[in-house]
C-alpha cells in the first residue's frame, strides 16, 4: 500500500474513532438540540488533523485549519441565507441559491486565506 492510502486509512480510524467519543459525550449533553454541535464533522476534523501531524507535519495542519475555518465561515453564511431563501423560493430554487452563496464565499475566502 502507498503512503496516501496509509493516510487515508489512519484519517478514517481516527475519525471514526472520535464520532464514537463526541456521539457519546453528545448523549449526555441536555436539551438534546445542542447536541448536535458535537456531530461527526468536529470529531472527523479532529481525527484528520492528528493523523495529518503525524505523518505530515504541522504546516500540512495549518492548511488543513485554514481550509476548515474557510469552510465552516462558507457553510454558517449558507445556513443563514438559506432559511430565508427557501421560505421565499422553495426547496429547489431556495437551496440552489444558498449553494451559489456558499461558493461565492468559499471562494473568495480561498482567495484571501491563500492569495
Amino acid at each position: 500500500m502507498g503512503l496516501e492510502v496509509v493516510k487515508v486509512l489512519l484519517k478514517a480510524a481516527a475519525g471514526g474513532l472520535f464520532v464514537l467519543l463526541f456521539a457519546a459525550l453528545a448523549e449526555t449533553i441536555a436539551p438534546k438540540r445542542l447536541a448536535g454541535v458535537f456531530s461527526a464533522a468536529p470529531s472527523v476534523a479532529l481525527g484528520g488533523m492528528l493523523v495529518t501531524a503525524g505523518l505530515s507535519g504541522v504546516l500540512d495542519v495549518r492548511q488543513a485549519a485554514l481550509g476548515m475555518a474557510v469552510g465552516a465561515v462558507a457553510f454558517v453564511v449558507y445556513c443563514l441565507v438559506g432559511v430565508p431563501l427557501l421560505k421565499r423560493w422553495g426547496a429547489w430554487k431556495g437551496s440552489a441559491a444558498a449553494l451559489g452563496v456558499w461558493l461565492v464565499v468559499a471562494v473568495a475566502g480561498y482567495l484571501v486565506v491563500w492569495p
